[in-house]
């Protein structure tokens, strides 16, 4: 494959990495084929449980909670989340992972080999994060969404931090993006 579009986000329901209907909808939106969408979150396992909606207030415990066991063990859980990540990220020639609010700390934390994160485009939409990638990344963030806005951020767009998927100049973004790498690994 040339080109996959995935999404890393932190996992609001350890038990599954099914995208949301507001994710799915997105990728469907992208001016792609329907075999470059990924349609699993992070850690993208196909056996973990089906999408279940989950309260604010418990998610956002959750991605609290998976804050700090990534800091206090980090090359443990590196150790158990990059194989599956990684793989899924030489799937293609290139990606174009969209990073939603811890995500981009995540994909940082993973410590990919370079030749890998080399042929990585990320959006990271609300990012939160101490510890990014040393790939291309471009910060989206909001005045209006009170954790990512103190951080470094390259767009500057109308969202709270729940809301970037639904804005348009995010959907713009990256349909530029999308087109320019299908450019490129062609």
């Amino acid at each position: 494959m040339r080109l996959q579009v995935l999404h890393l986000t932190g996992q609001s329901d350890p038990r599954s990495c099914a995208l949301s209907p507001v994710q799915h909808a997105f990728l469907d939106d992208l001016p792609l084929p329907e075999e470059a969408k990924v349609r699993l979150n992070f850690p993208y396992d196909a056996t973990l449980a089906p999408y279940r909606d989950v309260p604010l207030w418990l998610g956002s415990l959750r991605h609290v909670v998976l804050f700090w066991r990534v800091r206090l063990r980090r090359r443990a859980w590196a150790a158990r989340h990059r194989p599956l990540v990684e793989a899924q990220l030489r799937r293609a020639e290139r990606s174009l992972v969209l990073a939603g609010s811890i995500g981009l700390d995540l994909l940082g934390r993973l410590d990919l080999p370079r030749d890998l994160l080399d042929r990585l485009t990320v959006v990271a939409y609300g990012a939160v994060a101490s510890r990014p990638p040393a790939c291309r990344t471009i910060r989206v963030a909001s005045r209006r969404d009170h954790l990512a806005r103190w951080w470094p951020h390259d767009v500057t767009v109308d969202a709270g931090h729940l809301d970037y998927l639904s804005i348009p100049e995010l959907a713009e973004l990256c349909g530029r993006l999308a087109t320019e790498l299908a450019g490129e690994a062609a």
